[in-house]
């Protein structure tokens, strides 16, 4: 059985998350807030915003971003349906009570008389009869961390900390965690499941298909992983990458296959947003040298947006209001919901009729919480598809100018309400609203990292000399840093905002 956190890291957990918390200021509803006149130029926009430096990951931020996600890499996904998950000896359940059966089934990755996943996941962890599938820590990688996409992304997080700062506090810990979950076992275990499942919904790709389970945004976090793991010469890490290479390859030619079908993009706000996806896909293909992923990509993104033009960034204004319910399009979770995983069952994220997106703008709310800006995630795409030229005569067609009001919505830091939680007749603190307010904080946050990654990546894709560069790195700092400050004293988001401030930096520092 694998020994749990160590009461150090416990410790230094707690005292994380228990950071003073981050002076707050209220907001007034979004229809009563009207779009700020255009400035003169570029040069009266640049005088107006802060002068904040891009914020960095050194060894302290390092280590606080690489203990959470150690946190919950071995913490049981939720039953489905929302059914608490079974009380058990050890956080690392290194075995349930079910696993006295012996003998796998190769059709479900290894879990006897299992059924194949259904879109919500229903029989990668769990089984009909709400038991843990038997042997998960051997035929299993990702069932911690609230949902499959969060633990993947958890380990990327994981093998990105210790990649570059290989002499933390928590490398012992770090590789401990990924060896027991990218073992050759449990990654031929998710391999074997995911064909199954693949098999059981209709191994032809049509608009007709049932969803298949984490296609895209999950399957586009695995290849994120491998690509991280292949580009590290350390010997551990080699294991690793072969063990994963199989998994991989077969989610990148499912997800080829997927995109080149897709009727439609995803382009609400939600983390279904296909050029999220596609996005994370392209950022692989490039590293790995995987031509026809490369070339499914390119082709659909080229499909899907090189004729849009004028994206309604008005639309994009973020105004948080009180208990964690965000204006223009925020939606808060429930208890012990987070942004990540709240909606995660009716996330739209195949070939179905539901996964089918709007032309801009992104109708507020559609598809779950909003946690990334739809105008700028398209634009940072399309930044790795077009060429420079090409990629220029785009965007002064689908961006208004950095200077105009309409952009403005986009220039401006988010907020969130001064409200303090709730109190009943007795005084004591209404739980609820203090858990949608942590929600809230951690959407947020997970949004101006979102703002911020897409803002650097479409300044890098500018020629030098181009003077919105300038804007746009500026742009990108004031938004990170609102995400690492929202982030302070929030352990709501704890399984998925590591990663999506490592993705920033991952974009300032490959």
């Amino acid at each position: 059985m694998r020994p749990a956190i160590p009461r150090a890291i416990a410790a230094l957990l707690a005292l994380l998350l228990h950071r003073p918390a981050l002076a707050q200021q209220a907001a007034p509803p979004f229809d009563t807030v009207p779009l700020r006149a255009d400035y003169r130029d570029l040069g009266e926009l640049l005088d107006r915003l802060p002068r904040t430096t891009p914020p960095t990951v050194d060894a302290a931020r390092a280590l606080w971003l690489g203990a959470l996600p150690l946190a919950c890499l071995d913490r049981l996904q939720s039953r489905p349906g929302g059914r608490a998950a079974r009380p058990i000896a050890s956080a690392d359940t290194t075995r349930a009570a079910d696993t006295t059966v012996r003998g796998t089934d190769a059709r479900t990755g290894g879990a006897p008389g299992a059924v194949p996943a259904t879109n919500s996941g229903a029989g990668y962890f769990w089984v009909p009869t709400y038991t843990v599938v038997p042997d998960h820590d051997r035929l299993r990688a990702f069932w911690g961390c609230n949902d499959w996409h969060s633990a993947v992304g958890s380990t990327w997080v994981t093998v990105r900390v210790l990649k570059h700062f290989p002499n933390g506090a928590l490398e012992t810990l770090a590789r401990e965690k990924l060896n027991a979950h990218l073992g050759k076992s449990n990654l031929a275990g998710e391999l074997a499941f995911f064909r199954a499942t693949a098999a059981a919904s209709n191994p032809i790709p049509s608009a007709s298909q049932g969803g298949l389970f984490e296609r895209p945004y999950g399957f586009a976090w695995l290849l994120a992983l491998h690509a991280e793991l292949r580009a590290w010469p350390d010997t551990q890490a080699m294991r690793w990458n072969a063990n994963i290479a199989p998994l991989s390859r077969w989610m990148a030619d499912s997800l080829a296959a997927y995109i080149t079908t897709l009727v439609e993009p995803v382009r609400t706000g939600a983390q279904s947003n296909t050029a999220q996806s596609m996005t994370l896909a392209l950022d692989y293909a490039n590293a790995a040298g995987d031509t026809k992923l490369r070339a499914a990509l390119v082709a659909a993104a080229r499909r899907f947006f090189v004729r849009d033009t004028a994206c309604a960034t008005q639309s994009e204004r973020v105004v948080a209001t009180t208990a964690g319910r965000g204006g223009r399009g925020g939606r808060g979770g429930g208890r012990d919901a987070n942004a990540d995983s709240a909606t995660r069952a009716l996330l739209p994220n195949d070939l179905t009729i539901a996964g089918r997106g709007a032309l801009p703008p992104p109708p507020p709310g559609g598809g779950g919480p909003i946690v990334l800006s739809p105008c700028l995630t398209e634009a940072s795409l399309m930044s790795l598809v077009l060429e420079p030229r090409s990629y220029v005569a785009w965007l002064d067609r689908f961006l208004p100018p950095l200077q105009s009001g309409r952009f403005a919505p986009l220039t401006e830091p988010l907020t969130i309400t001064s409200a303090a939680p709730g109190r009943d007749t007795t005084g004591a603190t209404t739980s609820a609203a203090s858990i949608a307010l942590g929600v809230e904080r951690a959407r947020l946050a997970g949004l101006s990292f979102a703002r911020a990654q897409s803002m650097e990546r479409i300044a890098r894709a500018l020629p030098t000399r181009d003077p919105r560069v300038v804007v746009w790195h500026r742009l990108s700092a004031i938004h990170a840093e609102r995400g690492f400050e929202f982030m302070r004293d929030d352990s709501a988001g704890s399984t998925w905002l590591p990663a999506q401030a490592l993705l920033y930096d991952a974009v300032r520092r490959p």
